[in-house]
């Protein structure tokens, strides 16, 4: 799927909100093999982060401006299907 997001333009972030330190998360990066060919980054205690879900994807344009919100749950995701319809949406010229 990162292939078609990468066609679209699309920059996907993970934020881990789990980990208690940087060795924590550091751990945690090795443990994916392969590796992701996205971007995880750390948010220690939630500072960043507390205002969103855990579990949610959410996209924001280029601006900033956050555009739709996919809610989840650990074993409940939204088709990834419906999020690259929205962010082709979002790359359409506008009128």
């Amino acid at each position: 799927m990162y292939d078609d997001l990468e066609v679209l333009d699309t920059v996907v972030i993970a934020i881990a909100q789990e980990d208690k330190t940087l060795s924590d998360h550091g751990k945690f990066l090795k443990g994916f093999k392969p590796a992701p060919r996205f971007d995880i980054v750390a948010d220690l205690d939630r500072k960043e982060t507390k205002a969103y879900d855990r579990t949610t994807a959410y996209l924001i344009d280029k601006e900033g401006i956050v555009r739709q919100i996919f809610p989840m749950i650990i074993h409940a995701r939204p088709a990834w299907e419906a999020i690259l319809r929205e962010i082709d949406g979002l790359n359409e010229p506008r009128k």
